[in-house]
């Protein structure tokens, strides 16, 4: 089956493969986010992913010349250079990003790694969700990973609430993390600040739904930590004005067609969860609803909405109702509070 991929699409990733250490070019780690971004979560172990070349040319802006003679490449990075993970106790995983590839008329084929579906979907613990849209035009893979640290960073302390947050965090916790080679030092004119900070800075500001800025924490002489603060864009956040706030109308269309049959369940209350149909008609985690009781769910997400910036947040990131208010009590809480409410599960 060739999948489509959009902008729009989600990427996910576990806290470990998060902290990851591996070694791949720019477009082989857009292209394999660009892949899993489209893995879902019933996907059999095995099934093979197509996507069209002008498919892929047209997300990332570039002609299918210029995609095709790179194509090629990237797949075998894919292939060659593993991901390597540390675990507690001195155990440690290893695998490709790709099983196989397979390249004809047009279509490129791949077959996922059946290590790396548990650490894309299915997720059970603590992981990061971002647009795809978000890294297509970043350059480089330091800028890649830097803004996936710098998200997840923000969503750990606390920044889809709090908006702006500060941490602070070493010079040399950045560098393992990245990756980055002992010859990048921090303040040469090819160094860390000048090749990823201050290009960041720049280049998230223009692409991204975050910024950030640094302030530069010296041990004598050196600059040992930085002291990071990351918010929201605002030119993002303009971009992502609420429309489907403004009518009951308007929620009911934005939700169907978020939602409608990709198994994610938008809302829940008194012990049951609900997604979309194919009709476009709610179904619980028991049963399908008739129009009237669709109408009344409808009914209730639309007051979440209105009061819950936590609801909010759940439906504009596409996430699972269910899986983000269990995997987070605390995010459950204010959820709780902001509706003065205990009547969801």
């Amino acid at each position: 089956m060739i999948i489509e991929p959009k902008k729009g699409n989600y990427v996910t990733k576990s806290e470990k493969l998060l902290s990851a250490r591996y070694e791949l070019g720019e477009l082989a780690l857009k292209l394999v986010s660009i892949i899993y971004s489209n893995v879902k979560r019933g996907d059999e172990l095995g099934k093979d992913y197509q996507l069209r070349i002008t498919d892929i040319a047209k997300l990332m802006g570039k002609s299918y010349g210029e995609i095709y003679n790179e194509m090629k490449m990237a797949t075998k990075e894919l292939l060659e250079n593993p991901v390597y993970i540390e675990n507690n106790d001195d155990n440690w995983l290893m695998f490709n990003w790709i099983s196989d590839a397979e390249y004809k008329d047009g279509v490129i084929s791949f077959t996922i790694s059946k290590r790396l579906k548990p650490l894309i979907i299915d997720l059970q613990e603590k992981f990061l969700k971002y647009k795809l849209e978000n890294i297509l035009n970043l350059r480089g893979v330091y800028l890649i990973r830097f803004y996936e640290i710098l998200k997840d960073w923000w969503g750990e302390k606390g920044g889809r609430n709090k908006g702006k947050v500060e941490l602070v965090k070493s010079v040399a916790e950045l560098r393992e993390l990245l990756n980055i080679p002992l010859s990048y030092k921090y303040g040469n004119s090819s160094g860390i600040k000048k090749r990823i900070l201050e290009r960041a800075k720049k280049e998230f500001a223009e692409h991204t739904d975050i910024i950030f800025d640094f302030e530069e924490i010296k041990a004598g002489r050196k600059v040992s930590h930085l002291r990071i603060t990351i918010e929201p864009n605002p030119k993002k956040l303009k971009e992502q004005e609420k429309e489907y706030l403004k009518s009951f109308k308007h929620f009911v269309s934005f939700v169907r067609n978020k939602y409608k049959a990709n198994m994610k369940y938008f809302m829940g209350w008194n012990g049951l969860y609900f997604g979309i149909n194919k009709q476009g008609l709610v179904y619980s985690n028991k049963r399908d609803l008739d129009p009237q009781e669709s109408e009344k769910v409808f009914k209730q997400a639309y007051k979440y909405a209105k009061n819950s910036a936590v609801y909010q947040s759940i439906l504009e990131d596409s996430l699972d109702f269910q899986d983000d208010l269990e995997a987070d009590p605390n995010l459950f809480q204010i959820f709780k509070e902001e509706l003065k409410t205990d009547e969801t599960t």
